[in-house]
């Protein structure tokens, strides 16, 4: 139950940076203590990400509830913060909008492979993605408002790197996913099954 708790303290975190984003308003240079603030709530939000499976596993409560609640909470923070992100224009709308269409790829192959009973786990590329997208969105954060030469193709550059490996993930996942819905497939016209 701990455990569960913290997973959904994450879109807690998503939101208050959401919030102290718009507050904060677009192409403004952001104080200190504000910037602090906006790094403690996404560092918070990613932070709850790494200790939520662990908790489950070391008190005995790993569960189905918790296995289905990360991935969701895990999507719906991340695309808080990227969504936030780019309408404060720190990252391009792309980012966000990729994040979007990996997840619900992702989790519709993951449906296939569930209906075939194939593994549904999370695979190395989703884990290195969150740890790259997690660490992208607090650099984006360091570098908000500020005008410095250095800032406009230090975001370009995070962003195409966020986009590049959320691409990566999402093919590694296919590559099992196709085979699962090409499979149910085949079944289905086994079984005489059409759409309903």
């Amino acid at each position: 139950m701990l455990a569960n708790l913290l997973t959904l303290l994450r879109l807690v975190l998503a939101a208050g940076f959401a919030a102290g984003v718009a507050l904060a308003g677009p192409g403004h240079a952001l104080s200190a203590g504000w910037l602090t603030l906006l790094l403690i709530l996404a560092g918070g939000a990613e932070l709850t990400d790494l200790l939520d499976g662990p908790l489950a596993r070391a008190r005995g409560a790993a569960g189905r509830v918790g296995g289905l609640l990360d991935p969701l909470c895990d999507a719906l923070s991340r695309l808080t913060l990227y969504f936030a992100a780019a309408l404060a224009g720190w990252v391009a709308l792309a980012v966000p909008l990729v994040m979007v269409g990996r997840d619900l790829l992702v989790a519709y192959c993951r449906v296939f492979q569930a209906y075939m009973n194939w593994p549904t786990s999370a695979r190395f590329s989703g884990k290195a993605k969150a740890v790259i997208q997690g660490s992208a969105l607090l650099a984006l954060v360091v570098l908000a408002g500020r005008q410095e030469s250095y800032a406009q193709p230090a975001r370009l550059g995070i962003g195409a790197l966020v986009i590049a490996v959320t691409l990566w993930s999402l093919f590694d996942y296919l590559r099992l996913g196709i085979p699962a819905a090409l499979a149910m497939h085949r079944q289905d016209r086994r079984q005489g099954q059409g759409r309903n």
